[in-house]
């Protein structure tokens, strides 16, 4: 059951921006599920989907490297610990060995990449370390991605399972996009919002008074479940490792498609899958 809400923050008239806890729940039975969550796109965070998987404590940065440490995986450009936008071609991506990452974790001062892998920057093997979720399993349309970032770092990020480390999510419906102010299709991140709800600035975006989100913070072993169309935003309360999977049917893969063929023509973010 979800919790009364509560403010994330608050400006200068006392106007919040409220948050309610997400329900919380062990994961369904798949056609439960799909009955539940999926057909009305309600978000959810599950436990008990990581049977079969490696026990978290193989899932730290250093035991990764220890496994993984030659290969090249695709990490983000952050700056202060925040995506980078560049205003040419979105979010920078570039190739970086596991090793050498999960070493920078040790430095001080905030994050400067963030790994947002795909599977196949692993050598073969790497798919026995998990299973992919009742949920997805037969999809036409299936990525997943491996996320590893440090304390602090920021992300506006499904099926999102959780293996060391906390992140805290904050998510709003598809019903307030537009109290959200959406970059627009033909900005170089169209699919970001230019509102930061951690720190609302309602004098720059009057709409966003009022508005209601979710909240949840993860731990090894939950999966947040993200509805298409949702907006989320996450940032890594510890160095965190994580997985996701996106998936859906014939018209999400050829959506897919479409969006991919859309950012090459734009010249946006041509990396993200390399």
């Amino acid at each position: 059951m979800s919790r009364p809400p509560r403010s994330l923050a608050a400006d200068g008239d006392g106007t919040t921006l409220r948050l309610e806890e997400l329900e919380r729940i062990d994961a369904p039975a798949p056609d439960e599920f799909v009955r539940r969550h999926l057909r009305p796109r309600r978000p959810v965070v599950l436990t008990g989907l990581t049977a079969g998987w490696r026990p978290p404590a193989e899932w730290t940065p250093e035991r990764m490297a220890e496994r993984y440490g030659d290969a090249y995986v695709l990490a983000a450009t952050l700056v202060d610990g925040t995506l980078m936008d560049d205003r040419s071609g979105g979010v920078l991506f570039r190739h970086v060995a596991l090793r050498e990452f999960v070493a920078s974790l040790a430095g001080s001062g905030a994050a400067t990449r963030y790994v947002m892998a795909p599977t196949w920057n692993f050598p073969v093997g790497f798919e026995n370390d998990y299973r992919i979720p009742p949920y997805c399993v037969g999809a036409r349309h299936l990525r997943a991605k491996v996320w590893l970032g440090k304390s602090g770092t920021v992300t506006p990020h499904n099926l999102h399972v959780h293996l060391t480390g906390r992140k805290r999510w904050l998510l709003f419906p598809p019903g307030q996009s537009a109290r959200l102010y959406p970059r627009g299709l033909l900005s170089d991140m169209p699919n970001f919002a230019r509102v930061d709800p951690e720190h609302p600035d309602y004098d720059h975006f009057p709409q966003l008074r009022g508005v209601t989100g979710f909240s949840a913070t993860l731990g090894a072993g939950e999966t947040l479940f993200i509805p298409h169309g949702w907006w989320h935003h996450t940032r890594s309360l510890d160095t965190a490792v994580a997985m996701n999977f996106w998936w859906g049917g014939a018209l999400v893969h050829l959506a897919s498609l479409a969006s991919t063929a859309f950012k090459r023509v734009r010249g946006i973010r041509q990396d993200e899958w390399a």
